[in-house]
């Protein structure tokens, strides 16, 4: 697939004529791939770009994407200062990455949207469940479904009140949705639950009372609720992103 990095510009693009999207792969996305299911689904970035171009964007991403954040894991751990500054060198970039906010932003994690929220800019920046449902949805063909899908509403995404978006997408991609009820927050917290697995082990320790027989995969828009739900919930948990793409993939 190839990605237009060129500098971004009110949409659509003169070049082009498709729409300009700039996108911004948060770093948990970036560090955890799909888990091995029999769909064969992508990692949330490589179906994030999947979709941006099956649904006619052009993307434009910001440089040097190693040396991003939208500085959450700063705030979490008490470091409010070098949050605001980590994250506002990222508002600004993608602030100009998107032409003062003529050109949308999307990443794809709850916790990051929201956290870039906090931070002074010209460009808004979306949340993957909020611009799936709106943007890409419409423009896709579901080719394909599963039975039932598992659907996590994370505490970011909660507090966006995003519940309507993420099971609008899970209902697509499926005949039928199971809400988790018994997982307010799935204790992973951010990143404790690698230093610290049984918060996470506690917080989700009745996750499989909620997955219904025949369920085979659930969704969160966080990957690191994802991971940790795959490793109690009984079933693998993955982005909104990959279960879309696959459920709108070409068949041949």
């Amino acid at each position: 697939m190839t990605i237009h990095a060129t500098p971004a510009s009110p949409y659509p693009s003169a070049q082009t004529g498709r729409q300009k999207i700039v996108y911004f792969p948060s770093c948990a996305s970036r560090m955890f791939g799909a888990p091995q299911t029999e769909e064969a689904l992508l990692p949330v970035t490589d179906a994030m770009l999947a979709l941006l171009d099956r649904a006619g964007f052009d993307v434009a991403m910001p440089d040097h994407l190693n040396g991003q954040c939208c500085g959450q894991p700063f705030q979490s751990k008490g470091f409010p200062e070098q949050a605001a500054e980590v994250g506002g060198a990222l508002k600004r970039e993608l602030s100009a990455r998107s032409d003062g906010g003529a050109t949308p932003v999307v990443t794809d994690a709850s916790t990051c949207a929201k956290h870039l929220k906090e931070f002074p800019g010209d460009a808004p920046v979306l949340d993957s469940a909020q611009f799936l449902v709106t943007h890409v949805l419409p423009r896709l063909t579901i080719t394909q479904k599963l039975p039932t899908v598992a659907v996590h509403h994370n505490c970011s995404a909660q507090r966006l009140k995003e519940q309507p978006s993420t099971e609008a997408i899970a209902r697509a991609c499926a005949e039928d949705i199971a809400v988790l009820s018994s997982v307010t927050c799935c204790g992973y917290a951010g990143d404790k639950g690698l230093f610290f697995p049984e918060l996470n082990q506690h917080a989700t320790r009745f996750a499989k009372n909620d997955i219904p027989a025949g369920c085979t995969l659930g969704v969160s828009t966080v990957s690191t609720c994802a991971s940790g739900l795959s490793e109690h919930a009984g079933v693998p948990f993955v982005g909104l992103a990959s279960l879309l793409e696959w459920a709108s993939r070409p068949l041949h």
